[in-house]
């Protein structure tokens, strides 16, 4: 028997197997059970949230020959038929290699005929998106008044390319993106039946580097099982993927605010080397400062690391968060590492940062303010209004503050309470 993938294997079979995806699976379910079926349904999400798959589990349950409490039954020879791909009434096609109008002309032919071996006949157009607009003007009529038998699901990661003729006929179905913690039910369940020994580090990792998506992480799962012989631990993670855990990034990001550049360009350079994916390294630097501003915003950090990172600055952390994030226009460059390097080096302009309050503090030795030079046209004092001289008495700051001034030009201060 030929090897079946963990995405494949474990894909659910039921609404109640779909994990984070509760409402669209409750609005299909209820359909079913209060005869409340719309004839074209649009299913709206990130990649691998299950639209495909739960587009199958409602063509089961419509012609399922026992339906249960609106699931399938998934023993029935319809369901079976279903699951073996032979069902003739349910037709899947791949709008990104199939998207002319001849394709489209070929559905609303075969629309025209009653199912032959259920109740419903089922369309599901994979990628929509990527329809013509000929295409989607062909299909209009049939989705506006389609047969009372057939069914059109379109799926979709880009809604908002679908025409808005299509939109309005159709009944729309967002699918979330798959938090962290559903990723981590999933693999779980799958690593429970496959047998696999898993560190919850390495179970933490694969799920941040799934890209919210259930059907990259089941992927990700198979491979670390392979190459581990069904053991999967944070070693063998980071020998597959590279220095993604939690501890490297938390490296990189101490050695940046040191301003150690040797080391991080050193680290850089290893990740390269060794073939392993930067922008996935580079995605969980900036992940990981996302939390520890998320940490100063909220004022909570749990874990010793970010108890740390609020003991520094809040500005080194925003200078910090918009040069990393310049870093991933660096990865179109002809040469990225080069160009990361560089985006390294103005991070390490961090270690001589000052904050302003520590100006304030301290007090700064600017040189003295030159005399100003009258102009020709310039009015005598007497004619200064009595407003003016009034503004004037308002702006009278400490020596400190006007210093301050002087060095931010033309910086304004709105408010100032003497203490």
């Amino acid at each position: 028997m030929s090897y079946i993938p963990f995405a494949r294997k474990y894909r659910p079979k039921t609404f109640k197997e779909l994990i984070g995806q509760e409402i669209p699976a409750t609005i299909l379910k209820n359909a079913f059970l209060y005869s409340k079926i719309h004839h074209a349904y649009i299913f709206a999400g990130h990649k691998g949230t299950g639209k495909t798959t739960t587009a199958r589990i409602f063509a089961k349950v419509l012609n399922c020959l026992n339906p249960q409490e609106g699931e399938p039954c998934n023993s029935c020879q319809n369901c079976q038929a279903i699951e073996k791909g032979t069902f003739v009434d349910l037709i899947e096609m791949d709008a990104a290699s199939n998207r002319g109008i001849d394709e489209i002309r070929a559905i609303k032919e075969g629309a025209s005929y009653l199912p032959m071996q259920g109740k419903y006949k089922v369309y599901i157009i994979d990628e929509a998106h990527m329809l013509t607009k000929e295409a989607f003007n062909a299909l209009l009529k049939t989705i506006e008044e389609p047969p009372p038998s057939l069914i059109f699901i379109l799926c979709t990661t880009e809604f908002d390319k679908i025409l808005p003729t299509i939109q309005s006929r159709c009944q729309k179905l967002i699918f979330s993106k798959a938090s962290k913690e559903n990723i981590k039910t999933y693999l779980k369940r799958i690593a429970n039946e496959e047998n696999l020994e898993i560190d919850e580090e390495a179970l933490d990792v694969i799920a941040d580097l799934s890209d919210d998506s259930m059907r990259d992480a089941a992927s990700l799962l198979d491979q670390a099982s392979t190459y581990g012989n069904n053991k999967v631990t944070i070693d063998t993670v980071k020998a597959m993927f590279g220095p993604v855990d939690k501890a490297s990034i938390r490296k990189f990001l101490e050695l940046l605010i040191e301003g150690d550049t040797r080391k991080t360009i050193d680290m850089l350079n290893t990740i390269n080397e060794k073939g392993y994916n930067v922008r996935l390294f580079w995605e969980g630097v900036y992940k990981e400062l996302k939390n520890i501003l998320k940490a100063f915003a909220t004022g909570e950090a749990q874990e010793e690391f970010y108890k740390n990172m609020l003991s520094k600055p809040l500005e080194v952390f925003l200078y910090l968060e918009d040069i990393v994030n310049q870093g991933f226009s660096a990865m179109y460059q002809k040469d990225p590492i080069l160009a990361l390097e560089i985006t390294v080096l103005k991070a390490s302009l961090i270690k001589d940062f000052v904050p302003i309050s520590e100006l304030l503090k301290e007090g700064l030795d600017l040189p003295a303010k030159p005399a100003e030079k009258k102009t020709l046209n310039e009015p005598p004092k007497d004619d200064l209004t009595k407003s003016s001289q009034n503004q004037e008495k308002q702006n009278e700051y400490p020596e400190e503050v006007e210093k301050i001034l002087e060095v931010f030009k033309p910086a304004k201060i709105l408010h100032y309470e003497k203490k």
